[in-house]
């Protein structure tokens, strides 16, 4: 299904497929809600209009539109309920936060013809930059619900709070990164070596 996200002045902000764990929309999720990372210094990575509107061109999601401070203060309740999500204790707590974020982005799907042919729309046409995003974002988080739920994880790695998509054919990664594999690793060895350094002699 591709679902296009248009902006007030008519021109195509992103176009997703969101049958695809891997589509620029959930790509999109995942680094906005592992923006604030308090093992960082400074934790948080979207602080002001710039590093937003940075963030948002990296995605193709800022066209010719100015980032507002509203903008900054929606997008960081947009990613404490997009982790909110990945970390629910179970099915129906996931469901209700993710309900909840659709229907208070007001999702309104029209749609129009463009050049490229008849396409349908989600983001009313008159909101502001910030709500476009959530409606982006919290579609691309309903699919993978609905087709890859079991693929949305925190990562297991001891101090470390990123949620990730695991893209692993048998769905088994636990860490976020390669990073945290190999710290992980390592620590588990050196706890192998002192268990072994200290067991008494046969």
């Amino acid at each position: 299904v591709m679902l296009l996200t248009k902006a007030r002045t008519h021109m195509v902000w992103s176009q997703v497929d969101y049958g695809s764990y891997t589509d620029a929309s959930v790509r999109l999720m995942v680094e906005l809600a592992n923006s604030y990372d308090p093992c960082q210094h400074p934790p948080e990575r979207l602080p002001d209009t710039a590093a937003v509107a940075a963030f948002l061109r990296r995605h193709h999601m800022l066209g010719p539109n100015t980032v507002r401070q509203c903008d900054v203060t929606e997008l960081h309740q947009l990613r404490a309920r997009i982790r909110r999500v990945f970390g629910a204790s179970d099915e129906a707590t996931a469901l209700g936060e993710l309900n909840g974020l659709l229907a208070g982005a007001g999702v309104t799907p029209w749609i129009a013809r463009t050049p490229a042919g008849r396409e349908i729309f989600f983001a009313p046409q008159d909101a502001p930059l910030a709500r476009r995003v959530t409606c982006d974002a919290g579609l691309g988080l309903a699919m993978m619900m609905t087709d890859h739920a079991d693929r949305l994880k925190v990562c297991a790695a001891p101090g470390c709070t990123n949620v990730f998509v695991d893209e692993s054919r048998n769905r088994s990664r636990r860490w976020c990164s390669e990073r945290c594999s190999g710290r992980v690793n390592v620590a588990a060895s050196r706890s192998r070596k002192r268990a072994e350094s200290t067991a008494p002699a046969p």
